[in-house]
């Protein structure tokens, strides 16, 4: 799966279960740009990790702040699965 499935899955699964609405891009920042509130954002968390069946530790929890930092997170968790 490439950066640009990985994008297009959490653009599904953050309209599907947080209420974001447009397009993602790799720049934009989860908190500042997004406005996920910790509720939000751990809900994204979870249902990233459920629809691509990883799991996404706290040290790499730690360095997600753009969108493009969790598309990097879940392409590194598949890489390591397969």
């Amino acid at each position: 799966m490439n950066d640009r499935e990985i994008l297009a899955a959490i653009a599904e699964v953050a309209r599907e279960h947080v209420g974001l609405r447009g397009t993602l891009s790799p720049a934009q920042r989860l908190v500042e740009d997004l406005d996920l509130d910790s509720i939000k954002a751990l809900t994204l968390a979870v249902e990233v990790e459920n629809r691509f069946r990883v799991a996404i530790d706290p040290d790499s929890e730690a360095s997600i702040v753009t969108v493009g930092d969790l598309v990097r997170v879940v392409r590194e968790k598949l890489d390591d699965a397969g």
